[in-house]
């Protein structure tokens, strides 16, 4: 992920189009040879970095990469919920979009689709912190740093049930239960 750490240094200062933080994000790829399994598309951990691509393009097209720099705020993935629907194959021109849906207290949500010839082929569910001189800080404290003119509505109902579903795994793999977010 150097490269796309370079990639946005590069590109930090050059948007002229910026996005609002809640606007989809949409950055295109085409599948390469080093990105394919032998059926000949995607294979199922590669979609994992081109998300990531796309998360780091966001900061790009929303014009808060050098923000998120200059307060030392770094992003931290804390889960990923992927669902592959059908596949990329071999050359395929394909595009990941990027949503912030909303936070909670603790966690931001986002959703993350490849798309190609129009229809859906992946869709994946992120939960992510920030990280502040190696502490996690609020998602209310992140957002005073990023200009905003709109706020999130309510989470969707598929985001609360996959939250829902954190607590219940963390409650079967420990003795006490657990009643706050996932």
């Amino acid at each position: 992920m150097i490269s796309e750490l370079i990639r946005c240094f590069y590109l930090r200062n050059k948007q002229t189009n910026t996005k609002g933080f809640f606007d989809t994000i949409t950055r295109s790829f085409r599948v390469g040879f080093r990105h394919i399994d032998l059926n000949l598309h995607i294979n199922n951990a590669k979609y994992l970095m081109f998300l990531e691509k796309a998360r780091w393009d966001h900061a790009i097209q929303t014009n808060t990469f050098n923000t998120l720099l200059k307060n030392k705020l770094n992003f931290i993935v804390a889960g990923v919920e992927v669902g592959y629907i059908r596949e990329i194959r071999l050359f395929k021109k394909f595009d990941v979009e990027t949503t912030y849906l909303g936070w909670d207290d603790k966690y931001f949500y986002l959703e993350q689709k490849c798309v190609a010839d129009g229809k859906l082929c992946n869709y994946s569910l992120v939960k992510a912190v920030f990280v502040q001189k190696g502490k996690v800080i609020s998602p209310e404290k992140v957002m005073t740093y990023i200009p905003v003119e709109q706020r999130p509505q309510q989470l969707p109902e598929h985001m609360q049930i996959w939250k829902d579903l954190g607590i219940a795994k963390r409650n079967f793999t420990t003795s006490e239960p657990i009643n706050n977010a996932a």
